[in-house]
């Protein structure tokens, strides 16, 4: 599914490079609360959004930790989700790169990454309230806009 019109954003919970890497990692030290979150969202019927970049970096990082089947069955897994609504991919395209970088310039304060300030640029232009990860960067979002809740809350 690409970016559609009709999706829900607002109901949407936005999943981050760091939240998907401890769901999918049973040594990571937050293996268990993102399996517990993402089931819970699951029941609840709640949708996803990520980016494709962010599953593109994943693909690629799973190769290298876990071997090119392991990588390649995260695709499929993608892909039927996307198939069936539970999930939303956001290509990049020139504007929000464009758009990030001058979040960067304009906000220089929070010591973004490129990566991180595209995704602040996602969840601000498609009005994404929920972001799940375990980046410490993304706590400070709720300066930007007080509507983004940032998920687990503390870690």
């Amino acid at each position: 599914m690409t970016v559609n019109e009709r999706w829900d954003y607002q109901q949407s919970v936005f999943l981050d490079e760091s939240g998907w890497v401890a769901y999918m990692n049973p040594d990571h030290p937050n293996y268990i609360k993102a399996r517990s979150f993402i089931m819970d969202m699951e029941d609840l019927d709640r949708p996803f959004v990520s980016t494709s970049h962010i599953i593109f970096e994943l693909h690629e990082w799973l190769r290298d930790h876990y071997g090119y089947s392991h990588a390649e069955y995260f695709l499929d897994t993608i892909d039927r989700a996307t198939e069936v609504g539970k999930l939303l991919l956001i290509p990049g395209n020139a504007q929000i790169e464009k758009e990030a970088k001058n979040f960067l310039m304009q906000c220089p304060e929070l010591r973004y990454s490129l990566r991180e300030a595209t995704t602040a640029v996602v969840l601000l232009t498609y009005r994404i309230r929920r972001i799940f990860t375990f980046n410490r960067s993304f706590l400070k979002l709720p300066t930007l806009n007080q509507d983004i809740r940032v998920i687990p809350t503390f870690y």
